[in-house]
């Protein structure tokens, strides 16, 4: 450990940090097939891609000097803590160099021409405990139990796994005071190469006015009963925002919100005397749990009376399929962003090619979603999709940020 690092170490131990736990998946399989000896060379390959390559991105990322640690805590399993508090957008940055870099390098095996890649689940947690190496495994663990790749856990919101006082409090505070906020995410013409519409997408603030992530409060407020308050106050924002802006904007809403009536009537009774209903387009969680198309269906035809547009949203993840395009009257399809990270792929290059040609012969256009990086731009637009969507085209951001100094209509 150098000598700048022990001072990190000791002068921010008292401090917020953030920890990310990186899980090597299969490797008994790797052990297996290749011997034990590979094994050991594959996990020293990649300790040496995150002290070197991957550290050195994110240190130029952050943009300034802060201390990075780097630690083979168990066999297949790493660690990096970083002496900083990192904000929302900067921890799903780093996350994203991190498996990133992983899942594109080639691994090399001993006396062997063969080169093989890996597969890696990432828990993260930031705090000032000093178990904030639990909340970091237990968001590890319930990534893996999901199948996804990536999982964040505040530290400060789950002390208590089951009921959490704190986060409970945070929601009913934000509803009561209304700060639940809509923040915008950018949608490129790959045309034009022009914003022409924007995602809203819904965050909240602990007592201090820090933001907190979605995957932080999202679930706990469907299991607490306070989602849908949640969702009116956005809705209604949203809605003010196109008022005013005359903005493209698009909201979600998974099956269980299309059968909540209230929800229904609350758009429709904002739009009704209006003119903005052309401005809004609401995207439908592409989901196995779509049981009752005619429902869907009457939901969007009376939405259509007013001009709003459909998507489908996530479309390509999980257990998707061609019939719910047939079966929902939709204007777009939003690409899974599963799909569009491995574009590059022939297999998920061939896929998405095949969707995309679908969706012209129906007249419906297509989204790109996790558009991270001008290499899969390139892609995309070699496909003729119509639209992107990512951290390449555009992060997250406050009204005013995206308005600028815009003159209210």
């Amino acid at each position: 450990m150098s000598l700048f690092q022990r001072f990190c170490k000791h002068f921010y131990k008292n401090h917020t940090k953030t920890i990310y736990i990186i899980d090597i998946l299969y490797m008994k399989d790797i052990n297996a097939v290749y011997g034990f000896e590979n094994g050991n060379f594959i996990l020293s390959q990649l300790f040496k891609l995150l002290k070197k390559d991957i550290k050195t991105q994110i240190l130029y990322n952050l943009e300034r000097r802060v201390c990075i640690e780097v630690k083979n805590t168990h066999v297949d399993v790493f660690t990096i803590t970083i002496y900083e508090d990192l904000n929302e957008m900067e921890i799903m940055e780093v996350k994203n160099i991190i498996f990133n870099n992983i899942v594109t390098n080639q691994f090399s095996i001993l006396n062997n021409n063969i080169m093989i890649d890996i597969d890696v689940t990432i828990g993260c947690s930031k705090g000032q405990e000093k178990d904030l190496q639990v909340y970091a495994e237990k968001a590890l663990h319930n990534a893996k139990l999901n199948y996804i790749h990536f999982m964040y856990y505040d530290s400060k919101l789950y002390k208590n796994h089951f009921l959490n006082e704190e986060l409970l409090d945070t929601l009913h505070r934000n509803i009561k005071e209304k700060t639940v906020e809509p923040f915008f995410q950018a949608i490129q013409d790959n045309k034009t190469s022009e914003i022409t519409k924007y995602e809203a997408l819904m965050r909240i603030y602990d007592k201090n006015g820090q933001i907190i992530m979605p995957q932080v409060f999202l679930g706990k407020a469907r299991k607490y009963r306070l989602f849908n308050k949640l969702m009116e106050i956005l809705i209604l924002k949203v809605i003010d925002y196109i008022k005013t802006y005359k903005i493209h904007v698009s909201i979600n809403l998974d099956y269980n919100d299309i059968l909540n009536p209230s929800m229904k009537d609350l758009i429709i009774s904002n739009i009704r005397d209006t003119d903005i209903g052309k401005y809004l387009t609401v995207e439908i969680l592409e989901s196995k749990k779509i049981s009752n198309f005619y429902l869907v269906n009457d939901f969007i035809n009376d939405l259509k009376t007013y001009d709003v547009q459909i998507a489908i949203d996530d479309f390509g993840s999980g257990f998707s399929n061609y019939e719910h395009i047939l079966n929902i009257n939709t204007d777009y399809i939003k690409l899974d962003g599963s799909l569009i990270k491995k574009i590059d792929e022939d297999v998920y290059y061939n896929l998405v090619k095949s969707i995309v040609q679908f969706c012209k012969e129906q007249n419906i256009k297509v989204v790109a979603e996790f558009v991270s990086d001008l290499r899969i731009l390139r892609y995309v637009k070699s496909l003729d999709i119509d639209y992107s969507q990512g951290y390449y085209i555009g992060k997250p951001q406050r009204i005013e940020q995206i308005i600028g100094g815009k003159d209210e209509n």
